[in-house]
């Protein structure tokens, strides 16, 4: 309880104190998100969350003045159409993530291989900005994609993906954690972008400033929305009582590329129910990566590595599964260690031309009781073509390869070709 308390009053006493430690710059523009030379952008429209003077020191394109404020809104996104040609009968129709590839005699049901066509990554957001008279910058940002996976197959309603606010270095909403390093996320034409990554969307109140010219630091309090925690037959679920503490330095290089170290602790609690009492224990993750250009033609490689105990939760690939932790026959909690890499290069033939390769793979060290059934160890590789015929098309056509092995040792290789046109407004 006393815990509770402490962490929320540090959350209340959060805001007035960053906002008096802030110095502004007046100014009457405000950044854009996206490089206009990018005809392909790199972080496939993940939007950089900026706040501080990085939303002031630039224009803010395709943005238009909300009359009778000082305001500005821009509506932007993309519509995108994938083809989907599987031949190992994934489990996903419509991305692809490690926990999908088929694996023999594991209780699942069996699928050929099938097509698929679809519109669910076409996404559209709106972004209004403004400056206080002392220069300190506000923002609302809302996206909405089609990607609900608790619909039915071609029921495609809306679903949330991004909405906070930015008050100077304040920012209050749902966005990327802290932890996730967009710079580091691979460009693939696949939704699930070899899912063996850190970081997801999440509530949050972060603070973020900067050191020096190149050197940044965040910090931060989050929602852990997926415990991932392994009930072993002990009827209850995870009941959090304390939220993620995150911290995190990036550096910029002489390259204009980036360093990205992240660290975070956070608790991992069963609640038993009727059955005896709660059972916890502390998880904790750190991580190292980032990108670097080379050559003329701005060409890039990219990697990411992580490891932590309970950090399955913090992996992409076994979200929402029961990775962290699990309960003994005691019905005491212990979290299992993870750990995930990745790397990937991107090559500018052209200025219309970019071909990515990458790789990702994620381990677990399980616990003796946990089902030798589910996943341990998996990893993917995507190699792409992405060609901008227009300034706003993009088209283009991808081959992935992935691999799950579980507990027991069977393991299953699942491959797919896909295929995309994007019109970027």
């Amino acid at each position: 309880m006393k815990q509770t308390l402490l962490f929320t009053l540090i959350a209340l006493l959060l805001t007035p104190i960053a906002l008096k430690a802030q110095d502004w710059h007046a100014g009457d523009t405000l950044k854009t998100t996206v490089p206009e030379a990018d005809r392909i952008s790199d972080f496939r429209e993940n939007m950089i969350d900026w706040t501080g003077q990085d939303l002031i020191d630039a224009n803010f394109p395709k943005s238009w003045p909300l009359f009778g404020s000082k305001a500005r809104m821009a509506i932007g996104g993309y519509v995108k159409l994938d083809y989907i040609q599987d031949f190992s009968g994934g489990y996903d129709r419509y991305q692809y993530e490690i926990q999908n590839v088929p694996v023999s005699g594991d209780g699942r049901v069996p699928q050929s291989g099938y097509m698929n066509l679809h519109a669910r990554e076409s996404r559209f957001n709106f972004d209004i900005r403004s400056i206080t008279e002392s220069g300190m910058p506000l923002r609302i940002f809302i996206e909405l994609d089609f990607y609900n996976i608790t619909d039915p197959e071609f029921n495609q309603t809306p679903r949330l993906r991004h909405i906070y606010g930015v008050i100077g270095r304040l920012l209050i909403g749902r966005t990327w954690g802290t932890h996730s390093d967009l710079f580091a996320v691979p460009s693939t034409i696949d939704f699930a972008a070899g899912d063996a990554l850190t970081g997801t969307r999440r509530a949050q109140i972060r603070f973020e400033d900067k050191i020096s010219e190149k050197i940044n630091y965040a910090f931060a309090l989050e929602m852990l929305e997926y415990p991932g925690i392994d009930g072993n037959n002990f009827p209850g679920k995870a009941s959090l009582s304390l939220p993620l503490a995150v911290g995190r330095l990036t550096k910029l290089t002489s390259k204009k590329g980036r360093l990205f170290f992240g660290l975070s602790a956070f608790q991992l609690r069963y609640d038993r129910q009727s059955t005896g009492p709660n059972t916890s224990t502390l998880g904790w993750g750190a991580s190292f990566s980032g990108r670097e250009y080379f050559s003329s033609k701005r060409h890039y490689f990219r990697w990411m590595a992580s490891y932590g105990n309970g950090w399955g939760s913090n992996i992409v690939a076994t979200l929402g599964s029961t990775a962290s932790a699990v309960l003994n026959p005691q019905g005491e909690i212990e979290a299992m260690p993870a750990w995930n890499l990745g790397t990937g290069v991107a090559l500018n033939l052209s200025p219309v031309l970019v071909s990515n390769f990458n790789t990702n793979w994620f381990g677990l060290n399980p616990s003796e009781y946990r089902s030798e059934e589910k996943i341990k160890l998996g990893g993917s590789g995507h190699l792409n073509l992405i060609w901008s015929p227009l300034k706003s098309l993009n088209t283009g056509g991808e081959f992935m390869m992935l691999y799950r092995e579980n507990g027991d040792g069977s393991s299953g290789v699942g491959t797919r070709l896909q295929f995309m046109a994007k019109y970027i407004f």
